[in-house]
């Protein structure tokens, strides 16, 4: 009967361990995805923000505008500098409940950050036109 028990402990064990490993490899992909989506778009905020604070100087109208579409395209770009790094250490973690857990979150963060970064780039793209 011990013998039965320990067998049924170490098959529920592995499927747990294997359900983990399975639901991390999906969310890495998909979180990664997201990350790959941003970067390019992120990797451009800056001129934004330089193109937009140009055209504020020559119409001192739109300077509140421009700042506050600079503040967004700054805050897109903080919160990726930020978000990288946690992603990279999920990804390093071993794969268990936790590095699901921490992969979940990072997926909801880098939906959140994907839409911040495309609304703040729509904003300058408008105010550029």
């Amino acid at each position: 009967m011990k013998n039965l028990l320990t067998s049924v402990l170490i098959i529920f064990s592995l499927a747990c361990s294997n359900k983990a490993a399975e639901e991390s490899a999906k969310l890495k992909e998909e979180t990664f995805k997201l990350h790959d989506e941003i970067m390019p778009i992120s990797m451009n905020l800056e001129d934004l923000k330089a193109n937009v604070m140009k055209k504020a100087e020559a119409d001192t109208t739109l300077k509140k505008t421009a700042l506050d579409i600079s503040l967004a395209l700054d805050k897109a770009y903080t919160d990726m500098e930020t978000w990288m790094p946690k992603l990279g250490e999920a990804a390093d973690m071993k794969d268990s409940e936790e590095k699901v857990k921490a992969l979940t979150t990072l997926k909801t963060e880098g939906e959140q950050l994907k839409q911040a970064t495309l609304d703040a780039k729509k904003k300058a793209d408008e105010f550029l036109k």
